[in-house]
């Protein structure tokens, strides 16, 4: 039997990180995964993660099995930072929460749902997205529909062929939207914008699939969520992916959650049942110890400060003093962890290969990876390809 098993699709991440790993030359800048790092480009723990694993050590809680659906004060605590303490859906016990082996485990489960449901559901996806998003869906045996997302002209959201795709559609698909924080682009949507597609999904009576892993690290916990909870405000039926691996630096503990919103709250009741049925199917339970470190800080408000930091400006101030041809200045506009450099497949090969400057072929770095240490090297690097290889595209 097993002479028959086929070899699984690359993925260029993987494949990436293991390159980068293997790279021990003193040049090197990996601008590649998502990880925030030190200014040494070593992982960085978070004080209030820190302090909390004091506290859990006292604890001694030891390592029982978990419940299937996840720790409740941790799914009650997650879903108000997403909605709102105030939120109505939430208040009215319209929301279904339960954990996830974080925020792929949420994006997988929440297509398991939907596949498990209503196979023939169409799921749109806009290009350029996270790289498991249609993997994950087709995975399910669901009909994926891509569109573009990002107006490359002007490197901004191309709002109206999204709303072309949600009036085109037919009634009850799912739209897969980022909260905030785009990956790989940066570029989101504004909260007028968020209040437009509301309406349109509504009124077309479309599903919304919000992936939503960096709440916290654009412009603030709230406003981050802002276009959530515009949806949630206006009624839609929604399915919202947290994950707390970016804002809490707890990447290998696989700490997310999935959160459906309903019309009712019996509704709610049924869908979280079925969940239910669908992890124990799966993967039983969710790990524990990044729930119990995230509910004590979560719990303690004094504990609840996240730990960002910004190079957006700097890259571009680094740029500009090279005189490095083109238009730069989206990078100060963007928010997230991740930035598209305009840059052609080619160019990204040669900052790999020849520079040590570690990137997919999209042109997709993760800002963090930067450092005071190491951002003169990657823009001179990057003055290279763009001056002596092909034309940077515009």
């Amino acid at each position: 039997m097993l002479e028959l098993v086929q070899q699984g699709a690359p993925d260029p991440m993987f494949t990436l990180k293991k390159i980068a790993d293997a790279d021990n030359d003193p040049r090197k800048v990996d601008l590649g995964v998502g990880v925030y790092r030190n200014e040494d480009g070593r992982y960085q723990e978070l004080e209030v993660v820190r302090r909390a694993k004091k506290i859990l050590d006292g604890l001694d809680l030891g390592h029982d099995y978990a419940s299937t659906t996840g720790d409740e004060e941790f799914l009650r605590l997650g879903a108000a930072v997403l909605f709102g303490e105030n939120c109505e859906a939430l208040i009215s016990g319209r929301v279904s929460s339960v954990q996830t082996i974080s925020g792929t485990g949420a994006n997988s489960l929440g297509a398991s749902l939907i596949a498990s449901t209503v196979p023939s559901t169409k799921v749109y996806i806009g290009l350029p997205t996270w790289g498991n998003h249609v993997p994950i869906f087709q995975h399910a045996g669901l009909e994926v529909v891509t569109y573009d997302y990002l107006d490359s002209t002007r490197h901004a959201v191309d709002f109206e062929n999204l709303l072309d795709n949600v009036r085109e559609a037919p009634l009850g698909s799912v739209f897969v939207l980022q909260g905030c924080c785009h990956n790989p682009t940066g570029v989101d949507l504004s909260p007028q914008q968020w209040g437009e597609l509301a309406q349109e999904l509504s009124t077309y009576n479309q599903v919304a699939f919000i992936d939503i892993a960096y709440q916290g690290l654009g412009d603030g916990l709230a406003e981050d969520a802002t276009g959530l909870r515009t949806l949630a405000d206006a009624g839609l039926e929604m399915l919202v992916c947290q994950s707390f691996s970016k804002n809490f630096a707890l990447y290998g503990e696989r700490c997310g959650a999935l959160h459906v919103v309903s019309q009712k709250s019996w509704l709610a009741e049924i869908v979280k049942d079925q969940l239910r049925s669908i992890i124990r199917k799966t993967y039983s339970s969710s790990p524990a110890y990044g729930s119990r470190l995230v509910k004590i800080v979560l719990s303690d408000q004094s504990l609840r400060t996240l730990w960002l930091k910004k190079n957006r400006q700097n890259l571009l101030s680094h740029i500009d003093a090279h005189h490095i041809p083109g238009d730069w200045s989206y990078l100060v506009s963007e928010r997230g962890l991740f930035s598209c450099l305009q840059l052609t497949p080619a160019q990204c090969r040669t900052l790999v290969d020849h520079h040590h400057v570690h990137l997919p072929e999209n042109g997709r770095i993760n800002i963090a990876g930067l450092s005071e240490e190491n951002i003169e090297r990657a823009a001179k690097a990057l003055k290279s390809v763009v001056c002596l290889g092909s034309k940077v595209r515009l």
